[in-house]
């Protein structure tokens, strides 16, 4: 309050003052100022005097001595008083906190689980999976990785899946296997004819769901290892045929440098130049390949 009255009266002054200057010679209106200010501090330093004498007496008038010494011996009477004729209360039993591995944390596991089997299906739509490893939700949901073991992914066997803090999925698809017994030439002829006669016996894949999974899970790796390799060594662009075989001209002759697996179908390559154009790369679709260059 002391506050917003000295404010209010500084203001009043200084408006004062204005007008003084404003409506009056200069001569006169010195005069005039000098004992305006005069005035201001004389009322000024009264109310400040006036509010200082007033104060103590107010004091002493409303100062609740009784009421606070009853409610405080109240107080502290109360435990004597309920130890003395009432029986100790019980505290009421806490809920049973749920453990990790309860209902609500498989819930949790199996939406994880939907969400890798819609990713890796969008890419392989005949693909399944199981986990490696018993997975842990706390270690999921801190951003570990954990691995997985696929089946008809062409020649992954093995992914590593992990979540950023933005809810997304990440699926690194990788081949893990055992050296090759040379001397089991007999068996490998076996095998190498029961493993045609199976490939001849099961129907072609169906094409590509989703080109932007294929593309982050298969395409866009083989992409970029290429082109780094080609840009080293002076190329400027590359073409990709319907079969996946990426391909560089080279003395007027196609040269191989890789495959993409389960490449998109021929009406999704306009969905394609889009996801190459996000990378900064130039897709164009001529006939029946597809040109990507760099540069």
């Amino acid at each position: 309050m002391r506050k917003n009255v000295f404010t209010r009266s500084i203001k009043i002054l200084i408006i004062t003052l204005l007008l003084l200057a404003a409506f009056f010679q200069k001569e006169h209106s010195q005069k005039l100022m000098a004992l305006a200010i005069i005035l201001w501090i004389v009322v000024t330093a009264g109310m400040f005097l006036l509010r200082k004498a007033g104060k103590p007496a107010r004091k002493r008038g409303t100062r609740p001595t009784r009421p606070i010494r009853i409610r405080r011996t109240a107080r502290t009477r109360a435990p004597a008083e309920r130890t003395a004729w009432e029986e100790p209360e019980t505290e009421p039993s806490s809920p049973a906190k749920p453990a990790p591995d309860s209902m609500e944390a498989e819930t949790m596991l199996l939406h994880i689980s939907l969400r890798i089997t819609e990713k890796l299906k969008s890419a392989y739509p005949q693909s399944i999976w199981q986990w490696k490893d018993a997975p842990s939700l706390q270690h999921i949901l801190a951003g570990g990785t954990v691995r997985i073991l696929v089946e008809n992914m062409d020649a992954y066997t093995h992914a590593d899946i992990s979540f950023d803090r933005f809810g997304r999925i990440h699926v690194e698809p990788m081949t893990i296997g055992s050296f090759a017994d040379p001397s089991g030439n007999s068996s490998g002829t076996a095998a190498g004819t029961n493993g045609a006669d199976a490939a001849e016996e099961m129907p072609a894949e169906p094409p590509v769901v989703d080109v932007r999974v294929w593309y982050e899970l298969v395409g866009q790796k083989v992409l970029e290892s290429l082109i780094t390799d080609l840009n080293a060594n002076g190329h400027t662009r590359l073409t990709i045929k319907e079969n996946g075989d990426v391909v560089v001209n080279r003395q007027k002759k196609e040269m191989l440098k890789g495959t993409l697996d389960s490449f998109p179908a021929k009406g999704c390559w306009d969905e394609l130049v889009v996801l190459l154009a996000e990378d900064e790369l130039k897709g164009k679709i001529t006939g029946n390949t597809l040109q990507v260059s760099w540069i």
